[in-house]
């Protein structure tokens, strides 16, 4: 059997392979090695990394068979490989926060062949974050895991890249906020000349796919019932604000290069407050910041506020200012701001960010003064509604559970196929506070060690929004309803059930036997379905 050590086809220019795929390339990973003599650590991008021979993880595999057997030896690699994933798709959210989301989720491809364990080469990748849909196919040539020593490959009778199997499974489930699962069809220790692999999600192999049940059961992190992490301060930001302003995003990156005052304006909770952290942060003045609320902005407030902005700089005064909601100051307190902007070197005001709540259509219309208008209108950007964005709300939500368990301490929990399909079937009226309000609801109610399901996901929005599931279809035109949901492809048949089953309960104030005969079944039909849908 020949060496799985394969030479690159002669087609392909190996230094161009470099700059090839989206940001960050091969060649810009390279750049960002750096190695500190004095501390004898080796950093990318300031994230510490280690260099070591690939025998290292040989020995952890040999040793692993030997203790555990190959099936459970397995097991653990895979699980290793996925936390693996998740940590590095963090890292590269956390380390280049302007990428396109869709070079983000690439980027994986790229750090798996950065770090020298395998070249990818891409047969296809067709991805929709916003519908949930994935099915991509990509040839590993020279896997580290298919060779037993220098030159030597393994020999098997099924694949053997395991790890590489749960890295890029975690990786692809951090951006799709779902379990992610690649199979490897065909691998060179069983003779082949590469190691084939597809991936979809769970959801797309079928839930009685033994590799889906093997995901769900060994391989994806669960909660521990006693066990609890020390919370974190601002664990990875980026990865939930990103997807919320990601329409804006080039616009931020613009702003934040401008030495100007800007305004971020949208129709209601949007995401403006993430807008202008992120703004800020690019421009490196986002560690003190101000934060005004108009309608607590008085004239004597302000003056105070843009005092501290002009004066001397010390370490203790804030380097930025944020005015919320612009459109609810004062007249007054409007006046003054107008007048201070038209002062001077504009580049004074370059770390004051304004936000609104209104379209920019409506602020200029005359929801704020003319005069305030003018200055703030040149460098001024409109975020979309959430209600425009119905199809982004699984994915943001899936973000931020992530995002809050990290926060108040404690593992994410797993999140059931289609159980936040439903967070896009109707708008939200309190956009992206009613979100963050639903996420947190959500994640009180998760039981420890259980998984997100469609019905956990519709008590949360009763609490928060009780109305949005009172209202019922327009005219109690069902039927409308469901067509058109299955024409957008957005229809969820397990939220669907979920939502009849939890308003079939409150209709009967919680008696079990009462809800299944308004549903037309037994008690024990609807107890077994409860039971299914929370597993």
């Amino acid at each position: 059997m020949k060496s799985p050590l394969l030479p690159l086809r002669r087609t392909i220019d190996s230094a161009g392979l470099l700059d090839r795929g989206g940001r960050p390339t091969v060649r810009e990973l390279l750049g960002g090695l750096s190695f500190n003599g004095l501390t004898g650590a080796l950093h990318l991008n300031g994230e510490r990394v280690t260099l070591q021979l690939a025998e290292a993880d040989r020995i952890l595999r040999r040793e692993l068979v030997h203790l555990l057997g190959e099936e459970e030896a397995r097991v653990v690699m895979m699980r290793r490989g996925f936390q693996m994933g998740q940590h590095d798709a963090a890292y590269v959210a956390r380390s280049w926060p302007a990428l396109d989301r869709g070079d983000a989720f690439t980027a994986g491809t790229r750090l798996h062949m950065f770090s020298g364990i395998v070249r990818v080469e891409t047969v296809h990748n067709a991805f929709d974050f916003a519908r949930g849909k994935f099915t991509a196919e990509f040839l590993w040539h020279n896997s580290v895991e298919a060779e037993d020593g220098p030159d030597q490959p393994r020999h098997s009778e099924r694949p053997v890249c395991w790890q590489q199997l749960g890295y890029a499974s975690g990786y692809a489930s951090f951006f799709f906020g779902a379990p992610v699962i690649y199979k490897e069809t065909q691998c060179v220790a069983q003779g082949h000349r590469c190691c084939r692999v597809l991936g979809r999600l769970a959801t797309g192999w079928g839930e009685n796919d033994p590799d889906v049940i093997l995901f769900r059961s060994r391989i994806l992190p669960r909660t521990p019932v006693a066990v609890r992490r020390k919370a974190v301060a601002n664990p990875l930001p980026e990865a939930a604000d990103i997807p919320l302003v990601a329409p804006v995003l080039r616009w931020l990156e613009r702003a934040a290069q401008i030495p100007m005052p800007c305004l971020i304006a949208g129709d209601g909770s949007c995401g403006q407050d993430v807008a202008a952290t992120q703004v800020l942060r690019l421009s490196g003045a986002g560690e003190r910041t101000l934060r005004l609320t108009g309608a607590a902005a008085d004239v004597e407030a302000l003056r105070a506020a843009l005092g501290q902005m002009r004066g001397p700089r010390r370490k203790d005064q804030p380097s930025a200012l944020v005015l919320d909601k612009v459109e609810t100051m004062s007249p007054a307190a409007q006046s003054v701001l107008a007048f201070e902007l038209a002062d001077g070197d504009p580049q004074k005001w370059a770390q004051l960010v304004v936000t609104s709540a209104l379209p920019l259509a409506e602020l200029a219309a005359g929801a704020i003064l003319p005069a305030l208008w003018a200055r703030l209108c040149p460098l001024s950007t409109e975020l979309p509604s959430l209600t425009e964005r119905q199809g982004d709300l699984p994915h943001l939500a899936a973000l931020n559970l992530a995002r809050l368990a990290a926060q108040l301490g404690l593992e994410p929990p797993v999140i059931a196929p289609g159980a936040l399909d439903q967070l896009a079937d109707e708008p939200l009226a309190e956009g992206a506070d009613g979100l963050e309000a639903i996420v947190a609801a959500i994640l009180v109610d998760t039981p420890d060690g259980q998984a997100v399901t469609a019905a956990l996901v519709a008590r949360a929005r009763r609490r928060v929004a009780p109305q949005s599931l009172r209202a019922g279809p327009p005219e109690g035109n069902l039927d409308a309803l469901i067509a058109a949901k299955l024409a957008e492809g957005t229809f969820s048949l397990p939220a669907h059930e979920a939502r009849i089953r939890e308003l079939a309960q409150a209709q009967a104030g919680g008696n079990l036997s009462a809800a299944a005969r308004l549903l037309g079944i037994s008690r024990a039909q609807l107890a077994y379905r409860e039971k299914t849908s929370r597993k």
